[in-house]
């Protein structure tokens, strides 16, 4: 049977679409991807990082007290009755030898003469606790008198710190009056005992120079200094993780394109700054912000030197 020119060219065109199926169908995926769209670009992390430096740290203990004279003493009358009059008031200075108060010894019937008390020291009135008309023993403070030349300031520390704690100890204290101003100053005593109810030792602190703006009394914070380290290195705390209990930072890799993770050993911790014992080098660029999404080889763009800062782009 005889086909005909529209046939043939029917039987033609048919063949030809086969053809191109099959070429379509057997091309590799690969490279069907390749010609449909174009390979999409690496996603990496911006990040900020800074050399790891080299710098001093040194621990301290906080704690607050009170200013008070090195030398105080109790004034006791020499005998009980009415406190009938005082000469003093708190802060005034009085010499030895000085009548401070006057006790009436009187009882009903039976009169006596007034008993003068007596300033056993010069010096300054750091209390008095009492006022006239209070009946006194030879047992009751009339009035506290202290040198005022020299003056301590009292603290107490925590028992956790006890091994710490030594004479010669150096510290900067500050008072609510002087804002901003650091008096420096040196431990002179430490208690030999720890109080059973505060647990606590008892320091006493003198200032390394007189000063006259320090006055008996006033309220100090201490900041006490006990371990130093010189030439230490050492990164920001927040830049520090923490996986399965093995602490690591992540620095920046020589061509600056990937993150490496780095396990670390710690040391002292100051002021948001920690030593670094092992595991990093003092200049590696450690990353200290948007490392929280970051794994060991994560692909980054440290942007340190930008104003712009952002997470995973």
């Amino acid at each position: 049977m005889a086909f005909s020119s529209k046939h043939l060219n029917t039987v033609i065109i048919l063949i030809a679409c086969v053809i191109v199926v099959a070429v379509v169908i057997l091309r590799p995926a690969g490279e069907t991807a390749a010609a449909v769209a174009p390979a999409e670009e690496e996603t990496r992390y911006s990040v900020r990082s800074i050399p790891a430096p080299r710098e001093t740290l040194t621990s301290y203990i906080q704690s607050s007290g009170e200013v008070e004279a090195t030398r105080s003493i109790d004034v006791y009358p020499d005998m009980g009755g009415k406190l009938v009059r005082t000469n003093i008031t708190l802060g005034s200075w009085v010499r030895r030898g000085d009548v401070i108060a006057e006790v009436d010894p009187s009882t009903p019937g039976v009169p006596y003469e007034i008993s003068p008390v007596i300033a056993p020291l010069s010096g300054a009135v750091t209390s008095q606790p009492l006022q006239p008309g209070t009946t006194v023993s030879t047992g009751t403070a009339v009035a506290v008198i202290g040198s005022i030349d020299d003056l301590q300031i009292t603290v107490h520390i925590p028992e956790r710190y006890a091994a710490l704690l030594q004479t010669g100890m150096q510290a900067e204290v500050t008072l609510d009056a002087y804002p901003g101003v650091i008096f420096p100053a040196t431990v002179v005593r430490v208690s030999p005992v720890v109080d059973s109810v505060s647990r606590t030792k008892e320091l006493q602190l003198t200032l390394n120079e007189k000063d006259s703006r320090v006055n008996a009394g006033m309220f100090a914070k201490v900041r006490l200094y006990t371990i130093r380290k010189e030439n230490v290195v050492v990164v920001p705390e927040t830049s520090i993780l923490v996986a399965m209990g093995q602490e690591h930072v992540f620095v920046v890799s020589g061509d600056g394109r990937t993150a490496v993770q780095r396990g670390v050993t710690t040391g002292m911790r100051v002021d948001g700054m920690v030593e670094i014992t092992a595991g990093l080098e003092e200049g590696e660029k450690v990353i200290i912000d948007g490392m929280h999404l970051l794994f060991d080889g994560s692909p980054i763009r440290d942007i340190s030197s930008s104003v712009s800062g952002g997470n995973a782009v």
